[in-house]
């Protein structure tokens, strides 16, 4: 039934795979996500989005990367670490176009202020939607002088590929190889298996800043386990990784339900206690003091679907 029901209420879209956990990555989250809000939250939920599905919000923000009228969105996917930093700084880091942790503490301020107009609370429910689950893609953590993993080529799977596409899609495909029903069942199945305990550890760090620094800490363990430069990202490679990218997608999603749910619905309120095997939380650094929110962004509409942006420091 659980897997009916994430088939029905996230309709399968066919575009092209966008970047940062890729489409299907953002699908999964944002389906673990839509399980666990509240009645009023997801009524809220509903009310802005209208006819677009939650799986379309959470790929939105990538899907404009080929309108230039959204470029000033392309920043706010990420955040830039000094090599060497053992943790992320929200001032040292922040940047004069923006970065995501200052962008998800911005926009939820927006989202919560129902005397905004609606545009600008649907625009701020779009890019909340997809910059939780960017967040925790550790590459979106990262360093400014490879792209994000974006210039450190590497074969996965027998195809040429590189670090940051490998976290985005390689292993998110690995993983979806037989599962009958694609993202849709696999996320239900990942919800399933999120344990009370798990949820309640997620669910209680609410701080940007600190899902920054749990990325940024797996960041640094791919960079020292890097694959093998004969075998590349291969089966031995994915076994490894794969439980830390499956709770990666459960934490986002269980994250983004609490956010929505105090945003949008009854401040505290979070996911129902769920059964379930569960594989322990990442761990969580203690919160930094954010950079300032930066000024208003504009609000619009969809976009063509995106591909892998040139430009220093941009995953």
């Amino acid at each position: 039934m659980l897997r009916a029901i994430a088939g029905t209420v996230l309709s399968l879209s066919l575009t092209a795979s966008a970047l940062a956990w890729g489409a299907d990555g953002h699908r999964i989250v944002g389906t673990i996500a839509s399980a666990a809000l509240t009645d009023q939250a997801a009524a809220e939920v509903r009310d802005l989005l209208g006819d677009e599905t939650i799986a379309d919000a959470c790929t939105w923000a990538d899907e404009v990367r080929n309108d230039r009228t959204y470029d000033w969105i392309k920043p706010l996917h990420y955040i830039n670490v000094p090599r060497g930093a053992t943790s992320v700084d929200g001032r040292r880091d922040a940047a004069k176009e923006g970065e995501i942790v200052s962008a998800i503490i911005r926009y939820r301020g927006v989202l919560k202020d129902r005397s905004r107009p609606k545009e600008e609370r649907l625009l701020a429910l779009r890019l909340i939607m997809h910059m939780v689950g960017d967040i925790h893609q550790p590459f979106h953590v990262s360093y400014k002088d490879d792209k994000g993993g974006n210039s450190l080529t590497v074969q996965s799977f027998g195809k040429k590929s590189n670090m940051h596409k490998v976290w985005d899609t390689d292993l998110i495909q690995a993983r979806l190889k037989g599962v009958k029903g694609g993202w849709a069942t696999l996320s239900a199945d990942l919800r399933e298996s999120i344990t009370p305990e798990q949820r309640r550890q997620w669910g209680s760090v609410t701080d940007p800043v600190a899902w920054a620094n749990e990325s940024f800490a797996i960041t640094r363990t791919l960079y020292r386990d890097a694959p093998n430069p004969k075998t590349g990202v291969d089966q031995a490679y994915y076994e490894h990784f794969r439980p830390v990218l499956e709770q990666r997608l459960e934490a986002a999603g269980v994250r983004l339900a609490v956010l929505l749910n105090d945003a949008l619905g009854t401040p505290g309120a979070s996911a129902k206690p769920e059964q379930g095997s569960g594989k322990g939380p990442a761990p969580a650094t203690s919160p930094v003091q954010p950079a300032a929110p930066g000024k208003p962004a504009p609000s619009g509409g969809g976009g063509a679907s995106g591909a892998n942006p040139a430009g220093s420091g941009t995953p």
